[in-house]
């Protein structure tokens, strides 16, 4: 039997319609998952996520592991001048782990557990990884880190390097690709909202 050509046509036309709308869905769900682990990772708690959203709390929770994890991370702001001046550079000022630069030497310092990186640092570590090329610092040298299982972990995120496209290191503290990216997000929008030029 032979088919109706016409049939044909209309059903691969509707086939790639299909196509095309499920991937739409999945990059609309990607965003949208990434967009609740961003209202978890600026302070939102999952419960208030969860009643803003109208999901469950489970739910939430799923979405924002599945997107890369809870992290107690966010964005140091520049301190004032005058205040810097009251201060000075005390012992107890935050200073980026991977340069030693003080929190009013930086234009942003984003916290991780326990780590901190500047925004000159995440530009440097990014250019470390792409260029493979170690590059130096006031505090150390930043280097890339090979596909070695014993290499460290992310110090952001605790992901292991054969878990990652990249990782760069300075002494004791590492960062991996997708955290640099997360980094370069935070401060591209910090920036963006207090009407700033990005660094070039």
């Amino acid at each position: 039997m032979t088919l109706d050509t016409g049939l044909l046509d209309q059903a691969k036309a509707a086939e790639a319609r299909v196509i095309d709308a499920e991937r739409d869905a999945d990059v609309a769900r990607a965003e949208f998952h990434r967009a609740v682990r961003r209202l978890q990772l600026a302070g939102g708690s999952l419960r208030e996520i969860a009643d803003a959203l109208g999901l469950s709390h489970q739910r939430v929770h799923q979405i924002v592991e599945g997107a890369g994890g809870s992290r107690p991370w966010r964005v140091r702001v520049r301190v004032p001048k005058d205040r810097r001046q009251r201060r000075g550079i005390g012992g107890d000022m935050l200073r980026c782990s991977f340069c030693g630069k003080s929190q009013p030497e930086t234009k942003k310092l984003i916290a991780g557990p326990g780590v901190y990186i500047c925004d000159g640092c995440v530009d440097l570590a990014d250019r470390v990884i792409a260029d493979g090329e170690p590059s130096a610092t006031p505090l150390s040298s930043i280097t890339v880190i090979g596909d070695d299982p014993a290499a460290p972990k992310c110090s952001f995120c605790g992901k292991r390097r054969d878990q990652v496209t990249g990782m760069a290191a300075a002494e004791e503290v590492s960062i991996c690709t997708e955290c640099l990216s997360l980094c370069q997000e935070i401060i591209a929008e910090e920036l963006d909202a207090a009407g700033e030029e990005p660094a070039t």
